[in-house]
């Protein structure tokens, strides 16, 4: 969508004649595409910067056919702590579809991060811990954290496992599982 227009409309027009062809064939299996959610609200990462509503992508819900709306999610890109994210973060959704949501991909990391922005297990914790109440009033289908284990990829996402390299559980987990 957004290095070439016309790529994004081939890969509109494949997926919604790939979701047909996949209702004809097995009528009850759900179908869906994945947004980056900050993405989608108009944040700039990585800034304090309000949300700016020309970059809001929501219009693309209405070009996928889906069963569920799915979206990946990393509000520690735009938020510099788990307590600044505003209640109805997630109930937005909820005025741009009435279709279930998942989230395949939520994260926060637990120690590094850019200048101002750090963050360590604690604040990872306190996520978890303000995510579920936060999620609450959404009729959410499938709720995925991102890694289990920190990945070996570019910071912040090279520290956001839910396990330390020791294979010993994080705050998070504890939180995450309801342990």
């Amino acid at each position: 969508f957004q290095k070439s227009e016309a790529d994004f409309e081939a890969f509109v027009r494949l997926y919604n004649e790939t979701y047909r062809e996949i209702k004809e064939k097995s009528p009850r299996t759900k179908v869906f595409t994945v947004f980056q959610l900050e993405e989608m609200k108009g944040h700039t990462f990585w800034s304090t910067s309000p949300v700016e509503p020309a970059k809001a992508q929501w219009f693309l819900l209405d070009k996928f056919q889906a069963d569920i709306v799915a979206f990946t999610t990393y509000p520690m890109l735009v938020f510099k702590d788990p307590s600044d994210i505003p209640d109805d973060y997630y109930l937005e959704i909820a005025s741009h579809t009435s279709k279930p949501v998942a989230f395949t991909e939520i994260g926060w990391h637990s120690k590094g991060g850019p200048p101002g922005w750090e963050s360590n297990e604690e604040e990872q914790n306190r996520f978890v811990e303000r995510l579920f109440p936060l999620l609450r009033k959404l009729d959410k289908k499938i709720l995925i954290w991102s890694f289990l284990y920190d990945p070996n990829t570019i910071e912040p996402f090279n520290s956001m496992g839910l396990l330390r390299s020791d294979g010993t559980s994080r705050p998070a987990r504890d939180a995450w599982t309801g342990k």
